[in-house]
């Protein structure tokens, strides 16, 4: 699981870290987090006004470029300890890939899980899953694709 973490780690420049706050609330922020690789844990900064208490915690990783496309994501749990000052351990417990990781067989995992958790997201609220027009659906990507292209801004530098 380290070298998975470590692999995939880099390719992200601000993931997010989710905890308790002191009032046992969720609390998310986000981190640069250092890999310390002879405790293979991740030591991550946070100021003292986030209250982020010891227990439980996430971190997640996802990014994609400018129009939305190319996802890849993957979260790490685990948990959050003080090691001093405004510093902290993020010790993982479990790696979790998401969109873009795992290739094919993640792909496949994204979209069982997500078709699942819709599923029980709906039965728990008496709701049928809805119908989608997809002849609709169609007609308006047809229209988008006949509207001439706003030229995009360059970036600086």
């Amino acid at each position: 699981m380290w070298a998975e973490i470590q692999r995939h780690l880099r390719g992200f420049s601000s993931p997010v870290l989710t905890g308790l706050d002191g009032d046992g609330y969720p609390f998310s922020i986000r981190c640069a987090p250092e890999p310390d690789e002879t405790q293979q844990v991740l030591r991550v900064s946070l100021p003292d006004w986030t209250r982020i208490r010891e227990g439980p915690a996430s971190l997640l990783c996802h990014g994609h470029n400018d129009l939305l496309w190319n996802l890849r994501s993957f979260m790490v749990r685990g948990t959050l300890e003080p090691a001093g000052g405004e510093t902290w351990l993020f010790r993982p417990a479990r790696f979790v890939p998401g969109v873009g990781i795992g290739g094919l067989a993640g792909m496949v995992r994204f979209a069982i899980t997500k078709r699942r958790a819709a599923g029980r997201y709906l039965e728990r609220r008496g709701l049928q899953r809805p119908r989608i027009d997809w002849a609709q659906l169609k007609a308006l990507q047809a229209r988008a694709r006949q509207q001439p292209q706003r030229p995009q801004p360059e970036a600086p530098g």
